[in-house]
């Protein structure tokens, strides 16, 4: 009789354990979600896109932002660029340099519209494709 007693009580803890830890799995995992869901609700995408004459592909990424990023802050953050002296505009890009006396220059499109402002001013915007070109200016 007592080890049909000590038999009955280790199955009665195991048990015990056995739900208490399944109920502590189920709401560590709901807690942890909703942060993790919040953040790819900011997460906004660009893609950005740079070649050569227009056509040649030197690169092509789609990248995170937040609301209210410049490209600039973007491109700073994924691209190694060479700025002008007052800092404003993009002069290199990955080490592809202007070219002043061949009178190569990089120059960039959002949604195929030519955009008037500098990559400092112009405000990304969800799903924006960014496309530098590489080109020759006569």
């Amino acid at each position: 009789m007592k080890k049909f007693l000590l038999t009955l009580l280790a199955a009665f803890i195991l048990a015990l354990t056995g739900c208490a830890s399944g109920g502590n799995n189920t709401n560590s995992n709901s807690s942890t979600e909703a942060p993790v869901e919040e953040k790819q609700q900011d997460q906004l995408e660009t893609t950005i896109k740079l070649t050569k004459d227009g056509e040649d592909v030197i690169s092509e990424k789609t990248l995170e932002f937040e609301e209210g990023e410049s490209l600039m802050e973007v491109m700073e953050r994924n691209f190694e660029l060479t700025l002008d002296d007052t800092k404003e505009f993009i002069v290199g890009i990955d080490g592809v340099e202007s070219d002043t006396a061949n009178s190569y220059f990089w120059t960039y499109k959002v949604n195929e519209e030519e955009i008037m402002v500098g990559a400092k001013e112009y405000v990304l915007k969800a799903d924006d494709v960014v496309h530098f070109d590489y080109a020759k200016w006569e």
